[in-house]
C-alpha cells in the first residue's frame, strides 16, 4: 500500500469514527431526552441484542464450542475495538473478566456535543453492547462500568462477572 494510500485509509477511518461518535451519541441522547427511564431501557436492550446477535454470529461462523468467560475473553481480545480503544486486561479467570482503557476515539466528539452534561451515564447504556457480546457465550454474565471518561475518570473500566 503506498503512501497516499495509507493517508487516504487513516481519514476514511477517523470520519467513520466521527460519524459513528455522532450518530451513537445524537441516537441515545434524543431516545433518553424523549423517553426518560422507559428510554433507558430501551437503549440498554437495543445495544445488548445488537450484542448479544454479533456474538452468537461470530460463534456459528467460526464454529466455537467453548462458553464461559473465558471464551468471552478470548473472542474480545480478537476483536478490533481492542487496537482501537487500546484496551487491556487487567484481570481474567474463570468468573471475572476485567479490561481497563484510557483511549476513546469518540469521547471528543460527544464532549464537544455536550453528551456528558446531558446525559453522564451515556457510557454505561453503551456498553451494553458489549454484555451482550458477552451473553453470546453465557447468558449469565452481568457487566459493570466501574469508571469511565464521560463521567471524569482517567479510564474506563469494564468488569465482567458471571452470575449463578
Amino acid at each position: 500500500m503506498g503512501e497516499e494510500s495509507a493517508e487516504k485509509l487513516k481519514q476514511d477511518l477517523e470520519g467513520l469514527k466521527e460519524t459513528m461518535a455522532i450518530y451513537l451519541g445524537s441516537l441515545i441522547t434524543e431516545v433518553v431526552q424523549t423517553f426518560g427511564e422507559k428510554g433507558r431501557e430501551v437503549v440498554r436492550e437495543a445495544a445488548r441484542r445488537g450484542g448479544l446477535w454479533q456474538g452468537q454470529k461470530y460463534i456459528r461462523e467460526n464454529k466455537i464450542t467453548d462458553r464461559g468467560i473465558r471464551a468471552f475473553a478470548d473472542f474480545y481480545n480478537g476483536m478490533s475495538d481492542v487496537e482501537l480503544f487500546k484496551i487491556k486486561v487487567d484481570e481474567s479467570s474463570s468468573n471475572r473478566f476485567v479490561i481497563k482503557t484510557n483511549i476513546c476515539p469518540y469521547i471528543s466528539y460527544w464532549q464537544e456535543m455536550g453528551i456528558p452534561d446531558m446525559l453522564p451515564e451515556f457510557c454505561v447504556l453503551a456498553t451494553y453492547y458489549d454484555l451482550g457480546l458477552a451473553q453470546a457465550f453465557d447468558p449469565h454474565i452481568a457487566i459493570e462500568l466501574t469508571d469511565d471518561m464521560v463521567r471524569g475518570s482517567c479510564e474506563c473500566i469494564y468488569v465482567f462477572k458471571a452470575q449463578e
